[in-house]
C-alpha cells in the first residue's frame, strides 16, 4: 500500500513548510515516519503558490537531496496561475527539473491538453477524481495515469466514504486497473482513509489535508500525522 504524504497545500498556517527547505525537512521526517510519496505545492520566494519553472527546481532539488529515490508528486491546480489555462501549460512545458508525477484535477477546464503536455515531459499523472462524472470522463479519455487520486470535496465522513464508493464502483465497471489513492478533506479525512485502508486502496495524511490527529489534538507536524496513519494502515 502506498501512504502519500502532502505537505502543505494551499494552507498558510504555522507550521505549514512552504520553504524548499522547509519541504525537504518535512520530506524527510515523513518518509522516516512510514510515507513512501511525498506529494507538495511548490511556493515562490513571497510564499505563493507556484508552477515557474525556477520555483519547481528549487522544491525538486531539495527535495531529492532530502529523500532520495522517494517518488514525488506536485500540484497543477488551475488557481495557481489565476485561471489562466496558457499560463499553466507554458509553465508546465518549461520545467526543467521535474517531480516523478503531477496531479491533475479532472473538475478542471483544460486537463486533457495538460495532461499532453505532461506525458510528453515524460511525467507521470495522479487523475483527481472529485465525483463519478470525472471517474466517467477519465475512462473515456483514455488517458493513461499512474494513479487515480479519489478525493471527495465533502468534510462530511459519511458523505465522503459514499461518494468514494461511488467512484470506485464506476471505475470497476470500467475495468480500469489504475491504482487508487483515498484521501479526505479536514474533519472527513481520517474516517475516509481508515475506509480505503480496509478495502485495500492507497491513502494519504498530511497538512493539505487536515491539521488535527484523530483524538482532535493539532498535529505538531507533518510526520506526527503519519505516524499515525502508518500505526494504523500500513
Amino acid at each position: 500500500m502506498v501512504l502519500q504524504v502532502c505537505l502543505n497545500g494551499d494552507r498558510d498556517e504555522p507550521g505549514v513548510p512552504r520553504t524548499p527547505h522547509e519541504l525537504a525537512a518535512a520530506a524527510a521526517a515523513s518518509v522516516a515516519a512510514g510515507a513512501s510519496s511525498v506529494h507538495a505545492h511548490p511556493r515562490d520566494p513571497d510564499g505563493q503558490e507556484s508552477l515557474a519553472p525556477e520555483d519547481i527546481a528549487a522544491a525538486t532539488r531539495a527535495l531529492r537531496a532530502a529523500v532520495p529515490g522517494v517518488e514525488l508528486s506536485f500540484s497543477t491546480g488551475l488557481w495557481i496561475t489565476g485561471g489562466d489555462l496558457e499560463a499553466r501549460a507554458r509553465a508546465v512545458g518549461g520545467w526543467t527539473e521535474k517531480p516523478d508525477l503531477v496531479s491533475l484535477n479532472l473538475s478542471e477546464e483544460g486537463w486533457r491538453e495538460l495532461a499532453g503536455v505532461v506525458r510528453a515531459r515524460g511525467i507521470g499523472i495522479e487523475a483527481g477524481i472529485f465525483t463519478t462524472l470525472s471517474a466517467r470522463e477519465l475512462v473515456e479519455s483514455r488517458v493513461d495515469v499512474h494513479r487515480i487520486l479519489i478525493e471527495p470535496f465533502t468534510e462530511s465522513a459519511e458523505e465522503a466514504i459514499a461518494i468514494g464508493h461511488e467512484i470506485d464502483a464506476v471505475l470497476d465497471a470500467a475495468g480500469s486497473k489504475a491504482r487508487r489513492l483515498h484521501h479526505g478533506t479536514g474533519p472527513a479525512t481520517w474516517d475516509v482513509i481508515a475506509d480505503a485502508a480496509q478495502r485495500g486502496h492507497d491513502i494519504r495524511i498530511g497538512f493539505e489535508d487536515v491539521l488535527t490527529l484523530p483524538d482532535g489534538r493539532r498535529a505538531p507536524d507533518n510526520a506526527a500525522l503519519v505516524v499515525e496513519a502508518a500505526l494504523r494502515y500500513a
